[in-house]
């Protein structure tokens, strides 16, 4: 026992001598001087370099010192959270989960929540596509249900699961994709038609109190209105029928098998030119310099097309279609609207009729009524 001390004791003073050399090479020696019980033991310098080590080793070694990082072993990576940036989600409101009770058409003010952030946004696990499935089937879960009228549950996953490439039945890999990202566009289709409602509402009054003129100066900049034209603000903000984003995720993420969408979280092939915001496409041409977008969860991705459509100019077609449905029907058409989407991609018209086929080939018109329930709180996974 004693060796193993003066083993680590010496261990111990080569460690500080490091110090010792910083004191007397770089800091210079001390103009003090021990007495001469103490200069017996030890000099000034390692007496420096001892206390600098302590100092050290109590700040590291402390119990409420974490390092988040970096994940030493497996496990550690698992109890370190995604962060959320606001460039991501855009908009996550503090009410995701309120859907117990009905939305009421006011200003809107900051509410405390009754989950932490972390179940707001999902833990971000890597979840099996099986492990989904299952959770779906205990939920009473199905398309079919859904088809006949039935809400749909709001089950929100922050991430892709993985494993749907794996499953060898393409109809159970396309009904499963559905289910997980359906919830999620219902969800942001009813803030915007929240946001209509209370803009109708507050049209409806003889002058604005200032949270209201507040409220619609924030909305005209984020639907890019530079006029602040009431009118063009009910053209833009408005739904994406479910039909349209569910064929457009499926098409451009190969029904959730992508690299982008498994590794990104990217469903709609978002591009971006600022360098270390996406993923580098492996066939992408020597001289581009594009990403294709990298989002923390699903919900970022699907927020982001929607405002993407909402507000380019190459889409100005297809909103005032959407305006003009809205006004002789009171209904917008998906199916009718793929054909404005042609400069969504290279292949121009071509793309428009792909999306017509997925429409209609997966009767994804039937998904265009659909609600969120509201019976019981939503499961984030």
């Amino acid at each position: 026992m004693f060796q193993d001390i003066k083993i680590n004791f010496i261990k111990f003073i080569k460690f500080i001598d490091i110090f010792y050399k910083f004191n007397t090479y770089v800091l210079g020696k001390s103009s003090k001087k021990l007495d001469n019980h103490l200069r017996k033991h030890y000099n000034l310098p390692y007496a420096k370099g001892g206390v600098i080590t302590l100092i050290l080793f109590a700040i590291l070694f402390r119990p409420s010192f974490n390092n988040t990082n970096y994940a030493k072993i497996a496990g550690d990576k698992a109890l370190i959270v995604n962060n959320y940036s606001k460039d991501d989600v855009l908009a996550i409101d503090q009410n995701l989960l309120n859907f117990n009770k009905t939305p009421k058409i006011q200003a809107p003010i900051e509410k405390p929540s009754e989950f932490s952030d972390k179940q707001m946004l999902g833990f971000g696990n890597n979840i099996d596509a099986r492990t989904i499935i299952s959770l779906f089937e205990e939920e009473n879960y199905n398309l079919k249900d859904i088809r006949d009228g039935k809400a749909v549950e709001p089950i929100f996953l922050s991430k892709l699961p993985t494993g749907i490439a794996q499953i060898d039945n393409i109809a159970d890999r396309k009904r499963l994709f559905i289910k997980v990202i359906l919830p999620i566009i219902l969800y942001e289709n009813e803030q915007i038609t929240q946001d209509r409602e209370y803009l109708s509402q507050i049209l409806r009054e003889k002058s604005l109190n200032e949270a209201e003129q507040q409220w619609l100066n924030e909305k005209f900049v984020q639907y890019k209105i530079t006029d602040k034209s009431i009118e063009e603000l009910k053209i833009r903000m408005d739904i994406i029928p479910p039909s349209i984003a569910l064929a457009q995720a499926a098409y451009e993420s190969g029904w959730g098998t992508s690299r982008f969408a498994l590794e990104g979280n990217s469903l709609y092939g978002a591009r971006t030119w600022k360098k270390g915001k996406g993923i580098i496409p492996n066939e992408r041409d020597e001289e581009a310099n594009f990403e294709v977008t990298s989002f923390k969860i699903i919900r970022a991705s699907v927020s982001s097309y929607k405002w993407n459509l909402n507000t380019h100019s190459n889409y100005q077609e297809f909103r005032e279609t959407r305006a003009m449905q809205r006004k002789n029907n009171n209904k917008i058409l998906g199916l009718e609207l793929t054909k404005y989407l042609d400069k969504y991609s290279e292949i121009g018209y071509e793309y428009s009729y792909r999306l017509k086929k997925i429409i209609e080939q997966n009767s994804l018109t039937d998904f265009d009524d659909s609600v969120l329930s509201r019976k019981k709180k939503p499961n984030v996974v």
